[in-house]
């Protein structure tokens, strides 16, 4: 209950805050604001180019769809804030291991006018590069997204957990 509670805050919050996308209509500018359909297919996109970053092994392409002010929230680790950071931590983990990403489910995802927040669940297959052991814990993913002044979404929280308390991460 209090879960809910919560999640019914932080819409009403990020809501309250940024309005929501109405359809798209002009502005006082000329442009049109895009739909919650435009914004969720462009976050879509998004996480198909991102998903392709990560089993290309390529930093660049990781972190060009982070909010430069990305705040990384792994488990049992502490966080990592700033895309630097968060670059600097790929490169360790692109160059010891390769990996390949399987959707479990349709992403969630819901937007509040500049903001929106994602849900989904992967399997993230890892191999230590030289081996042939691999790794393939089942994960779940909360990811909170904003607006980037050219009117793209970056990635501005990434959080996740794993499905069992044993797996190897």
């Amino acid at each position: 209950m209090r879960y809910l509670v919560g999640i019914s805050a932080l819409a009403f919050v990020l809501v309250a805050c940024g309005g929501g996308s109405p359809a798209a209509v002009p502005t006082a500018a000329g442009p049109t604001v895009p739909t919650v359909e435009e914004d969720v297919t462009a976050i879509r996109a998004l996480y198909a180019g991102w998903n392709e970053a990560v089993e290309a092994s390529n930093v660049a392409g990781y972190v060009s769809v982070l909010d430069p002010e990305v705040e990384l929230l792994p488990t049992g680790a502490p966080p990592i804030a700033g895309s630097a950071g968060y670059a600097d931590m790929l490169e360790g983990v692109f160059s010891t291991n390769t990996y390949k990403i399987v959707p479990l489910t349709p992403a969630t995802i819901e937007v509040a006018g500049d903001w929106a927040w994602t849900r989904y669940n992967y399997v993230i297959h890892r191999t230590p590069i030289g081996s042939e052991e691999t790794f393939s814990p089942e994960r779940k993913f909360l990811d909170i997204l904003r607006r980037q002044p050219d009117g793209s979404w970056g990635v501005y929280r990434h959080m996740w957990n794993y499905n069992s308390p044993d797996a190897t991460p």
